[in-house]
């Protein structure tokens, strides 16, 4: 009696297990697809310059962390073969290389927002000169040399 029910308990704990694995693989399809279409669009996007550069990555990112995230569940259920393996990661280097060229041709363009102006060139600039007393080891000269230092301690101080 306890032989059949174990039985029992598990074939339904292995078909508990087939079931959750079909649909992280159904997911995981799912997500491969989305992925390339996203990619696709964004290597059409990069190709053409357009506006949506920001959005299409933001979608393409959202969508390989999950399907990264479908992966790894799916390789803590089953053993992966090769073929598996190579095509996870097929993926991972599709996004890898999709973020380098995201980075390398569009950040420059945000980074150059935040440069200073060259209104002003640093030549016409006029600064005063400042020179400090150096310390000539003499204990008389020691005062005035840290002097300079502790008045502005401190102005720093109020």
């Amino acid at each position: 009696m306890t032989r059949d029910s174990d039985k029992k308990e598990n074939e339904a704990e292995v078909k508990i297990e087939a079931n959750k694995e079909a649909k992280l693989k159904a997911e995981r399809a799912s997500l491969r697809r989305l992925f390339t279409v996203a990619a696709n669009s964004f290597d059409d996007i990069h190709r053409s310059m357009n506006r949506e550069k920001n959005i299409q990555f933001s979608k393409i990112y959202e969508k390989a962390e999950r399907l990264f995230k479908v992966d790894q569940e799916i390789k803590e259920i089953i053993n992966f073969s090769d073929e598996e393996y190579d095509t996870m990661e097929s993926y991972r280097d599709r996004f890898t290389e999709i973020r380098v060229i995201y980075e390398k041709n569009y950040n420059k363009y945000d980074e150059s927002k935040s440069e200073i102006s060259n209104e002003i060139a640093p030549d016409n600039l006029k600064l005063p000169k400042l020179s400090l007393k150096e310390y000539d080891l003499m204990p008389r000269s020691w005062i005035a040399f840290w002097g300079q230092y502790f008045a502005g301690f401190m102005k720093i101080k109020t």
